[in-house]
C-alpha cells in the first residue's frame, strides 16, 4: 500500500472527520440580530413607528439599487444609517425614562416625541434626495440612448 502524500494527508485532516467527531460538533450559531432591528420599538411613540418602517423599507429598496449599480459611496451611506445612525437615535430616546421626558420639553419646548420625528423626518428627505439621484443616472441614460437612436435612425416627429 502506498504511503499517502502531504497533500492527501493534509487534506484528510481538514476535510474528513471521523463519525463520532461530527457528531459532537456543536449546531451553527444562530445569525446575529440585524443592525436596524431594536428591541426598543415598543417603546417609541406610535408616530413614530410608521416613519421608522417607512425608512427601513426605502432603505432595503436604495441599498438594492445602490448594489446593482455598484455605487460604493451610496453603499457605505445607507449601511452607516441603517447599522448605526437610526439604530443609534431611536435607542436614545428609548433609552430616556418617560417620566423624564418632559425635561427636554423644558429645555428645548418641544416634546422628545416631536424631536424624534423631526430628526426620522430628516432622514427620510435624505433617503428621498438619494432615490432622486439615483433615478437621475437611470434617466440620463435613458436620455442618452434616445439620442443614440434619433442619430442612428432619424429623429421622428411627434406628429408622424
Amino acid at each position: 500500500m502506498a504511503k499517502p502524500t502531504f497533500w492527501e494527508r493534509l487534506k484528510a485532516f481538514f476535510f474528513q472527520r471521523a463519525p463520532e467527531e461530527q457528531a459532537t460538533l456543536p449546531p451553527p450559531a444562530s445569525p446575529a440580530p440585524a443592525a436596524d432591528d431594536t428591541s426598543c420599538d415598543d417603546r417609541l411613540p406610535d408616530s413614530s413607528l410608521a416613519k421608522v418602517q417607512e425608512i427601513r423599507k426605502m432603505l432595503g429598496e436604495l441599498d438594492q439599487r445602490a448594489r446593482e449599480r455598484s455605487l460604493f459611496d451610496e453603499k457605505l451611506e445607507l449601511e452607516r444609517l441603517r447599522g448605526k445612525h437610526l439604530p443609534a437615535l431611536l435607542r436614545s430616546y428609548a433609552d430616556i425614562p418617560p417620566e423624564h421626558r418632559a425635561e427636554i420639553f423644558r429645555e428645548t419646548g418641544r416634546s422628545a416625541s416631536f424631536l424624534l420625528n423631526e430628526r426620522l423626518d430628516k432622514i427620510s428627505d435624505r433617503l428621498e434626495e438619494m432615490s432622486r439621484q439615483l433615478a437621475r443616472g437611470n434617466l440620463d441614460a435613458f436620455s442618452e440612448n434616445i439620442r443614440f437612436v434619433d442619430t442612428k435612425y432619424g429623429a421622428s416627429s411627434p406628429f408622424d
